[in-house]
């Protein structure tokens, strides 16, 4: 990867560092801020502040009001945000323009993704299935663009499944004149097959006869149907067993070259994977050692065994 040209991440402010939340303060978030900023160029909002409601500010809250999910102030509910926010928010999302991934904070009556508190209207009883508003209007005007809160992060396999999805949707559109490119539709299907085989296979066959049925005159059309399916399927977070099934399909391409003991090695190292007892990262390590000993151009290819910078795995550092 080119790191002058980078994926593309929303981020909300306050996860930045910046001094914009209700209080005065921040959440200040040093994976985003440390581990991952450079491999990211980062685009803050922070939707309180921006529509002027201040720094510190009174307390918001999502309110059920008449079935509905209304943004009103906590104190004074009778004071509805809701059309203030949901038109700022369809303003700053295009002024955003096209990103790769979106990391909201949790809890946020506009920034949550989901179980935001929500208040009843005549209780007062909060349950938690809200979404926050510019949150929501995000992923209505991007459903392709991958999107999680910054507590979530904390899971290795939430986060891992992040990172993956959001350089392939980095890779989506960075094909060269992606909407006349058949060969770079073509390629960028044949690359991700093992990826999309561990979530689902029958997905992946699905997608492989939506990719034959391209061609000059259609390419446009099935090309957009085929990203939304593919990062449906993308968003499944494969099990460890739909893990070494791959595996072993990878091996068969190179297993004739290995002698009987390190073929034993590696299957042993797969059942620990698939035991949970070592992570993902060791078998695919070995598999890309083989792989340089015994060179296959199709497999060494697959974004499977390098979905993301090597640098950054090492510091995603995915579990098991």
């Amino acid at each position: 990867m080119n790191k002058l040209y980078k994926p593309l991440i929303g981020v909300s402010s306050c996860l930045m560092g910046s001094h914009v939340r209700f209080d005065g303060g921040h959440k200040k978030c040093r994976l985003i801020t440390d581990q991952w900023s450079e491999f990211f160029d980062y685009k803050p909002t922070c939707p309180e502040a921006d529509i002027g409601l201040g720094i510190p500010r009174p307390v918001i809250q999502l309110r059920e009001i008449d079935n509905e999910h209304r943004l009103v102030f906590s104190r004074n509910p009778s004071e509805d945000l809701t059309h203030r926010m949901n038109n700022y928010s369809v303003k700053r999302i295009q002024d955003l323009g096209v990103l790769d991934g979106y990391i909201f904070k949790k809890d946020s009556p506009t920034c949550g993704v989901e179980r935001v508190a929500v208040a009843h209207e005549s209780t007062g009883q909060k349950t938690r299935d809200g979404m926050g508003l510019f949150a929501k209007k995000f992923q209505e005007m991007n459903p392709l663009v991958p999107i999680e809160e910054e507590g979530r992060l904390n899971d290795p396999l939430i986060r891992d499944n992040f990172l993956e999805r959001i350089y392939c949707h980095y890779r989506w559109r960075n094909i060269p004149d992606g909407e006349n490119n058949y060969h770079g539709f073509m390629d960028f299907h044949k690359r991700h097959k093992f990826m999309l085989m561990a979530r689902n296979h029958q997905a992946y066959q699905e997608l492989g006869r939506l990719a034959a049925s391209a061609n000059k005159t259609n390419l446009s059309a099935v090309r957009q149907q085929y990203i939304q399916c593919f990062m449906d399927v993308m968003a499944l977070r494969p099990s460890p067993g739909q893990h070494v099934n791959v595996l072993l399909h990878i091996l068969g391409y190179f297993k004739r070259n290995l002698n009987s003991h390190d073929k034993s090695e590696l299957l042993n190292w797969f059942d620990a994977y698939h035991n949970c007892k070592v992570s993902r990262i060791t078998p695919v390590a070995l598999i890309r050692h083989y792989l340089r000993i015994y060179p296959d151009n199709y497999i060494a290819k697959q974004y499977y065994l390098a979905p993301y910078p090597d640098e950054l795995l090492q510091i995603a550092s995915p579990g098991k």
